[in-house]
């Protein structure tokens, strides 16, 4: 597939931008470990500069994010000039202080929507975010709603909320939210101190089934979009990929093929969630937008080489027999990462033939598939009923 990618031609169809590392939460989970702001941040007028590079390299659509982006002084001026430019543009706010000055900025700089992040109802949010912030973040979206803007909302599923998604989804609806977005909680960052709190992969037989199921019952008023570290082929699968798609299964992951990251003291990676100096790694850091252009950084030969110049042998684990290892590439690379950066174990082709539940894939895995897991305690009959 990546041989696909690479005719076609690299370009960053979407960015995530951490304008800020700033943050008035430290939420559990969180990967990017927010709160305090880099020494070194972009200045606004760097920034602007940042956004014409970034449009002229043919990124249409653009998530402003953090920390939390609305303590970036300036921070609707860089939507505005991204907007000016053709782009489509979003923010990502925890909603702890969002207020009606921020709607009207938003309004202005011609943002397309806002999403804000629920991972629960009051209890399980507060318990992984701030007492109290539940409450406020819901009072964000009715403000947002009310005033005209669409408003989506992002989920980090875990052990404390992974049973309330159906009727977390009705809460939702309720409230009129148009777009939620599902991910799982990694165990880095934040959630490295955290990881009895991360879902068992195990989990995955029964609850990728559950989001395929939201995901079909999706509508024109409120669509379900699972993140790309959620599925891996299986009888869910097709439900779990846009329906546009020609191709509806996973394609591997897009980080510097058609993904690209901006933290806010302008290192560039393929994906902000990859990790780098606040984890103390470096590797996915293509360079500083100060010291060479946007497009030098992006065209560099061997520039993103863990996806463009992937070969199987990085694989390790299971991954290196799975007959989808040459599409699948490993799954999401932060979701790679964190497990020690060769294999994924939070696939869930990968525990279905583990378990041994055949009857939730399309077709019987192969021997080597089958012989991988030989003589290792599979817990084959323990997982078929495990929803809560």
């Amino acid at each position: 597939m990546i041989e696909v990618l690479r005719r076609v031609g690299f370009f960053p169809r979407a960015c995530v931008w951490e304008l800020t590392l700033a943050c008035n939460l430290r939420c559990k989970h969180c990967g990017s470990i927010a709160g305090s702001k880099r020494a070194d941040e972009l200045s606004l007028d760097e920034c602007l500069r940042v956004a014409g590079e970034l449009v002229g390299l043919g990124c249409r659509r653009i998530t402003l994010s953090g920390g939390e982006p609305t303590m970036y002084p300036g921070w609707n001026e860089v939507g505005r000039r991204l907007v000016e430019l053709g782009a489509r543009v979003n923010l990502i706010s925890n909603g702890l202080t969002w207020m009606a000055k921020h709607i009207e900025q938003a309004q202005k700089a011609g943002l397309c929507g806002v999403a804000f992040s629920i991972d629960g109802f009051e209890k399980e949010h507060d318990e992984f975010r701030a007492p109290g912030s539940f409450v406020r973040v819901v009072r964000a979206i009715d403000l947002s709603v009310a005033a005209g803007i669409p408003v989506a909302v992002n989920t980090t599923i875990n052990r404390l909320n992974q049973g309330l998604l159906k009727s977390l989804r009705q809460f939702l609806m309720d409230h009129r939210v148009f777009a939620w977005q599902l991910q799982f909680a990694t165990a880095t960052g934040n959630m490295g101190a955290h990881r009895d709190l991360v879902s068992p992969p195990e989990d995955l037989l029964w609850l990728v089934p559950q989001i395929a199921e939201l995901c079909r019952i999706n509508s024109p008023e409120f669509k379900v979009y699972p993140s790309d570290d959620i599925g891996y082929f299986g009888n869910p699968e097709p439900d779990l990929r846009d329906s546009d798609t020609a191709l509806p299964f996973w394609l591997g992951c897009r980080a510097g093929c058609q993904v690209i990251g901006i933290e806010s003291g302008g290192n560039v990676k393929g994906c902000l969630s990859l990790p780098s100096s606040m984890h103390g790694e470096a590797r996915f850091v293509e360079g500083n937008v100060r010291q060479k252009s946007l497009r030098d950084i992006w065209s560099r030969a061997d520039a993103f080489a863990y996806n463009r110049l992937f070969k199987e042998a990085q694989l390790g684990g299971f991954c290196r027999v799975c007959r989808f290892r040459d599409i699948c590439r490993g799954g999401c690379s932060w979701a790679t990462y964190a497990q020690g950066g060769t294999g994924n174990e939070n696939c869930f082709y990968h525990q279905a033939v583990k378990h041994r539940r055949f009857d939730l894939l399309a077709e019987e895995p192969t021997e080597d598939e089958v012989r991988y897991f030989d003589g290792r305690a599979a817990g084959a009959t323990s997982i078929a009923g495990g929803q809560p």
